[in-house]
């Protein structure tokens, strides 16, 4: 096991393997937990012959196990991760310690105890009443909203494509925190960001003590981006007045993320949302310059003006859920939220492009590297003619995340696109050149000895959203109109 393995470790002894016919039939666990640990043991079943011969035990990383319960479609986000062996702790089954790790802090250790250990440990009684009434609440609070005509942002809106934006999938996409778990949780970062040959300060900051959004925040941006769209369509087809005010069902926000409802993944996006609602982009730039007018220009920005604040939610509250019954639902699920006020009129305003047509698919992608690569690819491919590009890891870190840390950037990223590449149905070949599909661009990634990695990067002409057969290219060969997707000039 790599010295530089993150997150917990879990032992096993190879005796465990021969109880687990046992640890199945525990009254204790929960199904959810029990497939948690049988997880566990299976996985620790087909690493027997790396097994250490002097204490018969396997470690196994939070990584390792994630990726196995991944391919068995067990839930592994690491909320989940977390809550499972806090359970599993809690009951007896774990025994937590510390791990110790060369030039690292020590991770938490769980050390699988004895099945016959928790045998009469009572079967556990559902901490929860009866939802079912509450269910009858939650239609009754949507069947309220329809009768008041309220704009609802679910999965009723057919969604065949999805939409970016280019200031928060673009441009603020490349101001925020690299993971999770970067430290810079609530002090202010600055991020000089590329604009041609010039540069843009942009100050990233939380209100109070709330979290700066991360990268992971990008697919909730996306999401909610992509369902506002569909509705201010449907609502301009109707010839409806459409307001700054949505009320949004973050179970069917979660469907539409390829998520099933379950209260951790319920608890990520009630996290991110609230962390873009206290999230504040200062932009700081100089109104009398070149670089600063074509910058303003560029986003629609207002002129002359040199310090510019921006939050994509500057409302959220979840009013509807405590006037309709909210106190017996165990948390909220209805939200109010409006957009920030010049990407709300950017968005309704036909004549302002400012969104941009992607493949579906990417609203399921957790990652937001691989969000920010795809932006990167959007503005440096384009999605029309025969650019190629070849670029560094360093260089394209420089880019995309310009104020993280490489050796954070890099050991997130190329596992992101490792992820991305076998869930594809393609198999990472390690130390050779991979050849990864994201979303219509092509992405040839090779080992190198000097920068870790080097990139080429092209179009697919054959995707059916940036091909050259797609809409968008249709578009430009009949109206010979300008390329639409386009977050800024920085490819001068």
């Amino acid at each position: 096991m790599s010295s530089k393995s993150e997150g917990s470790i879990y032992r096993v002894k190879i005796r465990h393997l021969g109880q687990m016919k046992i640890y199945a039939a525990l009254d204790c666990l929960s199904p959810i937990e029990s497939k948690f640990l049988l997880g566990l043991l299976e996985l620790c079943s087909t690493l027997e012959n790396s097994s250490e011969t002097e204490n018969q035990t396997f470690d196994v990383t939070r990584s390792q196990l994630q990726e196995w319960l991944s391919e068995k479609n067990i839930g592994c986000g690491i909320t989940i991760m977390k809550k499972r062996s806090a359970t599993l702790a809690d009951i007896g089954l774990f025994k937590k310690e510390k791990y110790q790790r060369p030039k690292c802090k020590p991770a938490d250790l769980f050390v699988l105890q004895d099945a016959t250990d928790v045998l009469n440990v009572p079967a556990k009684k559902s901490e929860f009443k009866d939802h079912r009434p509450h269910r009858q609440k939650l239609k009754d609070i949507k069947t309220l909203l329809i009768e008041g005509d309220s704009q609802i942002l679910d999965t009723s809106l057919p969604v065949r494509l999805a939409r970016s934006e280019r200031l928060w999938n673009g441009v603020f996409g490349s101001c925020m925190r690299v993971s999770r778990t970067d430290p810079r949780r609530t002090e202010p970062f600055s991020t000089i960001y590329r604009f041609g040959s010039d540069k843009i300060e942009i100050i990233t900051s939380a209100q109070s003590d709330s979290e700066i959004c991360h990268v992971d925040d990008q697919r909730t941006i996306r999401n909610i981006i992509t369902l506002v769209c569909i509705l201010i369509a449907e609502q301009s087809d109707l010839g409806k007045d459409i307001k700054n005010e949505f009320f949004v069902d973050i179970v069917d926000l979660l469907s539409l993320m390829g998520l099933d409802g379950s209260g951790a993944n319920r608890d990520t996006i009630r996290d991110s949302m609230k962390r873009l609602y206290s999230t504040n982009f200062n932009v700081i730039i100089d109104a009398d310059s070149e670089a600063g007018s074509q910058f303003a220009k560029q986003f629609g920005l207002t002129p002359g003006a040199d310090d510019l604040n921006f939050r994509f939610l500057t409302e959220l509250d979840s009013s509807i859920d405590r006037e309709y019954g909210g106190r017996g639902i165990r948390r909220p699920r209805w939200y109010r939220i409006a957009l920030h006020s010049k990407t709300f009129a950017d968005l309704i305003d036909p004549d302002v492009i400012s969104t941009f047509i992607d493949n579906k698919e990417i609203l399921k992608t957790s990652s937001g590297l691989i969000h920010i690569f795809y932006s990167w690819c959007s503005i440096h491919i384009k999605r029309s003619g025969r650019i190629k590009r070849t670029i560094t890891l360093p260089d394209l870190k420089n880019f995309m995340i310009p104020a993280a840390s490489y050796e954070n950037f890099r050991d997130r990223f190329i596992p992101a696109l490792k992820r991305h590449h076998e869930k594809s149905g393609h198999r990472w070949i390690d130390g050779c050149k991979n050849r990864i599909n994201i979303f219509g661009y092509i992405a040839e990634v090779e080992p190198h000895m000097s920068y870790d990695f080097m990139f080429d990067v092209f179009r697919d002409k054959s995707d059916e959203i940036i091909g050259d057969r797609s809409l968008h290219n249709k578009l430009l060969a009949q109206k010979k109109m300008q390329p639409q997707f386009d977050f800024g000039s920085q490819d001068k």
